[in-house]
């Protein structure tokens, strides 16, 4: 069989990491051949050498061209390659497929409200999030989604009344480094070092950051030890994010909450290594790679008490109210002051990667969904892990 993977609009963040992760091993599966569509990014370079044929399209394009090359581009490309299926890896599909067709939702806010963070969002994001609701209320009948956790399929089928015949659950990979770093020595409350944060995050609506303001505030006065929160925000990468900045500055905690600038893949051992502890305030996420990079690294887990956040994190993490400073600044108080808890915690992370699927597994679980779709096949039973990643 042939198959297209359309990855036109992954271009940052988990998406890119699971995307890249997919393609890589996807030519091992010699009996298809595959048509890769990517954006013109250098990140997807790679994909030259890899044996499979690569369509590139521009990296940066309005609405109004990624719904044009969606709907009109990509079917002309699954028509002139006579493809079984096609695979869509960044939330939509063309309303009119010509074939079967699989798309996989990363985006949360397709089925989440959340109206705190709507308030922060730009036009062009509240744009995208009106066209990705009204796509999958109205899921044209040959296409399928998968998604990669429970939580999501539950909410996706409620939210726009799926049937759940059609959602796959394809749980993803933790990211794959080279050599993680083995946890160290961690910082203990009282030994005169500041508690290190980090808030591993660029800037999103969604990610809740203002927050950390007033839980700063709260902590200086619960806690007599010192403490920092590093960030890892662009001033360039949002209006949010240049106003969040402003405020650090205007209220005089950038000794507490500091920016340590957007940090790469190859800069994320060095910057984890100066963390004691994982902080993320986020209210909705997909699957939330961040949780699998502090697990792999060693970090205990500080996030929001949220039904994405316990799927993925189980007992690898403490848990607080992300809209409550106040349960947030109790929460790093209590972690800075319990080695214990904070052992505990990494020896579960620990566990649970273990419990994980590898890349290998997801891939083939994507070329199933994809077999399946072109025989128009009902799912078959999926392999059970014991966590959804």
């Amino acid at each position: 069989m042939k198959f297209v993977i359309e990855a036109i609009g992954v271009k940052s963040g988990g998406g890119i990491e699971l995307a890249l992760n997919l393609l890589r091993r996807l030519p091992r599966h010699r009996n298809h051949a595959f048509v890769v569509l990517v954006p013109d990014l250098p990140q997807y370079a790679e994909m030259a050498g890899s044996g499979q044929r690569v369509v590139r399209f521009p990296a940066h394009m309005g609405l109004v061209n990624r719904h044009f090359i969606l709907n009109r581009e990509v079917p002309r490309i699954c028509r002139d390659e006579a493809a079984s299926a096609l695979l869509c890896l960044g939330n939509f599909a063309p309303r009119r497929p010509a074939c079967p067709a699989v798309v996989l939702l990363q985006n949360a806010w397709n089925v989440y409200d959340e109206p705190v963070a709507e308030k922060r969002l730009t036009l062009r994001e509240k744009l995208t999030l009106l066209y990705g609701k009204r796509f999958y209320r109205r899921l044209p009948s040959h296409t399928r989604v998968v998604v990669q956790t429970s939580v999501m399929k539950e909410r996706l089928a409620s939210y726009h009344g799926l049937e759940r015949s059609k959602i796959e659950v394809i749980p993803s990979a933790p990211p794959a480094f080279e050599r993680p770093r083995p946890a160290a020595h961690r910082t203990a409350a009282g030994a005169g070092e500041a508690f290190t944060f980090l808030c591993l995050s660029g800037y999103r609506a969604h990610k809740n950051l203002e927050v950390l303001v007033d839980s700063a505030k709260i902590l200086r006065r619960l806690s007599p030890w010192p403490f920092r929160c590093l960030l890892t925000l662009s001033a360039g990468q949002h209006s949010g994010a240049r106003k969040l900045l402003a405020r650090i500055r205007r209220e005089g905690l950038e000794d507490v909450l500091v920016n340590a600038g957007p940090v790469s893949r190859a800069e994320l051992s060095r910057v984890c290594a100066q963390a004691d502890a994982c902080l993320l305030p986020t209210l909705l996420e997909t699957v939330g790679f961040a949780y699998d990079e502090a697990m792999q690294f060693g970090l205990p887990i500080l996030t929001s008490d949220r039904d994405f956040a316990r799927e993925r994190c189980g007992n690898a993490a403490t848990y607080f109210d992300p809209l409550h400073p106040e349960s947030i600044a109790m929460a790093m108080a209590s972690i800075m002051a319990d080695d214990a808890l904070r052992a505990r915690l990494v020896e579960n992370g620990r566990d649970r990667l273990r419990q994980a699927p590898s890349w290998e597994d997801v891939a083939a679980q994507f070329v199933s969904v994809l077999e399946q779709a072109a025989r128009n096949e009902k799912p078959l039973p999926q392999q059970a892990y014991a966590l959804s990643f």
